[in-house]
């Protein structure tokens, strides 16, 4: 997967992914984005605002209400730390590889507990992921539990 995809782990390929993403999001997306510090949904709807201004279009009520806020109490502040855009790609290419391996060769999603970290006892479709990556199997697991309801269901 690593070698066949690398973009996949790739915090720029991420970032462009959720990028281009954003650019076709609806408005209210955009400002909910925008009201916790993203700088890409900021920056995409004062394009939009331009663009309904020039042509003389009405903005959303949310759009109007968020530009107020920003106007009266300054940009809203960022959250520190890393962001979904820059891991958010990596965690799904890992949640649909667990996916796969469990729809595709039948092995369990998780390891019995006595097992988990240990070089021996039964594989699991978590401990393939993360042994063909070269990430820890919990690391794995607590990917997996994050994103499963979204790729089992897809």
């Amino acid at each position: 997967m690593v070698r066949k995809a690398p973009e996949l782990f790739s915090k720029e390929f991420s970032r462009k992914y959720y990028r281009a993403r954003m650019e076709v999001a609806e408005v209210d997306t955009l400002v909910a984005l925008a009201r916790e510090g993203d700088k890409d949904a900021l920056e995409i709807l004062r394009k939009h605002a331009r663009g309904a201004s020039r042509a003389g279009m009405t903005v959303t009520q949310s759009l109007h209400e968020f530009v107020w806020e920003h106007f009266i109490d300054g940009p809203p502040k960022a959250k520190s730390g890393s962001s979904p855009k820059d891991t958010g790609l990596k965690h799904q290419a890992i949640a649909v590889a667990v996916k796969v391996v469990i729809t595709d060769f039948g092995l369990p999603q998780y390891r019995n507990p006595e097992h988990r970290g240990a070089a021996s006892g039964p594989i699991s479709a978590c401990l393939l992921v993360a042994q063909e990556l070269g990430l820890d199997e919990s690391w794995v697991e607590k990917i997996w539990a994050d994103r499963k309801a979204s790729v089992l269901s897809s």
